[in-house]
């Protein structure tokens, strides 16, 4: 699996290379479907978006490419390329203070070197209580306990670090947001590609998106797509 992956890997950048971008498209979402999450990957998917000019697709996975490494200066830049061509999109509402806080932690350290960090302190802890039961050499009690509250604070870290992103994007040209969850419903506003809200809830094929100053709105899912997980909504 790993050398087919890195076959496909290297025939799209090859295939990039050569300006064939939809083709490079293609070979980097084969690995996509085979699970593969990583912020390199999405990187160069959203730079053959923004070659092929789908530009709310292109911002999307900039913004993946972030979540997985919110350091990556090459999808900062190219984010920020793509809201500057984006002019008439709409922002989505400010981040709230666990998004922010889970963006902080990813960009420290991966979610999964924060849990085993914090398995570790805690097997380390145990046996340290072991030691105290059972030898004959005294150890502060403070010392397990210092390291106990260690522990719990790692694990309480890699779970916050953990993507909670409610986030999504309009893919398509236009997006017209509805009073009601039909499209005989009132329009009361429509949203340029590259637009981006909140997702509160789904019924049936359509979405409750909140947008800026605290409005929301009904539209139709497959015109958004979700930053995490990566899916259209359903």
């Amino acid at each position: 699996m790993e050398q087919h992956i890195t076959e496909l890997s290297t025939a799209a950048k090859e295939l990039y290379d050569q300006g064939l971008y939809q083709k490079a498209l293609d070979q980097y979402e084969e690995i996509v479907s085979a699970g593969v999450k990583d912020t390199e990957l999405f990187y160069n998917i959203g730079n053959c978006y923004v070659r092929l000019e789908e530009y709310g697709e292109a911002k999307l996975y900039f913004e993946r490419a972030l979540v997985f490494d919110p350091s990556n200066t090459d999808a900062l830049h190219n984010l920020d390329w793509i809201n500057l061509r984006l002019a008439d999109a709409l922002i989505e509402p400010s981040q709230e203070l666990m998004e922010w806080l889970s963006e902080l932690f990813r960009g420290t350290l991966p979610e999964e070197v924060w849990m085993v960090l914090g398995s570790f302190v805690l097997v380390f802890s145990f046996l340290l209580l072991l030691w105290k039961r059972f030898s004959n050499r005294k150890i502060n009690w403070r010392i397990p306990f210092t390291t106990s509250l260690m522990g719990i604070v790692l694990l309480s870290v890699g779970t916050i670090s953990r993507p909670k992103i409610t986030k999504c994007i309009v893919v398509e040209p236009n997006s017209y947001g509805y009073s009601e969850p039909f499209a005989g419903g009132k329009r009361i506003i429509l949203l340029s590609e590259g637009s981006a809200g909140k997702l509160i809830r789904i019924q049936g094929g359509w979405s409750l998106i909140a947008i800026e100053d605290e409005r929301s709105a009904w539209f139709e899912s497959e015109q958004w797509k979700r930053i995490y997980p990566e899916y259209q909504l359903k």
